[in-house]
């Protein structure tokens, strides 16, 4: 249980990261400069969420040393989906909204909801009513709503095979 807060913490820490980010940059109209923001809080999730699962996989591979059947097969998967579920059920929401369920209005909070992809909703759409947003665009939303659990997982797994990210960089 500690682990899933763990990954529930490192995705609040990198909301208000990226929601800084975003309102700081926010005053371009530029689309490059826009895309630039992206680019960065979009890093700045697949970072943290793979500090995250470096960090739980690092005490983990602790515990296995003691306790050989301490740490279930599936449990990256598990930590993945918790890293995914705000995401996901806010996509949901939208989806909703853009169906006209919701109230179309509920863009703007996705967008502050959701702080990593303010700024690739921005490129998509400037409108703040989700009916103006594209179908193309809840597709792009969707898939980058999975950079989480991939961040997750190949940390985790990777740090409990003993390998580390500036091993692999440095390797002749």
């Amino acid at each position: 249980m500690k682990d899933y807060l763990k990954i529930l913490g490192f995705l609040l820490f990198a909301e208000i990261l990226t929601l800084f980010i975003n309102v700081t940059l926010a005053f371009s109209g530029s689309w490059i400069f826009r895309l630039v923001t992206a680019v960065c809080t979009l890093g700045i999730l697949a970072g943290l969420m793979a500090q995250a699962g470096h960090s739980i996989g690092n005490s983990d591979r602790k515990l296995l040393k003691q306790n050989p059947d301490a740490v279930r097969p599936s449990k990256p998967i598990f930590l993945g989906l918790v890293s995914i579920f705000p995401f996901q059920i806010f996509w949901i929401l939208l989806t909703l909204a853009k169906c006209g369920v919701l109230d179309g209005g509920f863009y703007r909070f996705y967008k502050l909801l959701c702080a990593p992809f303010l700024q690739v909703c921005n490129l998509i759409c400037d409108d703040v009513t989700a009916s103006s947003l594209p179908v193309w665009g809840l597709v792009i939303l969707a898939i980058l709503s999975v950079i989480p659990y991939a961040a997750v997982i190949i940390a985790y797994r990777m740090t409990m095979k003993g390998k580390s990210v500036e091993e692999m960089m440095y390797q002749k």
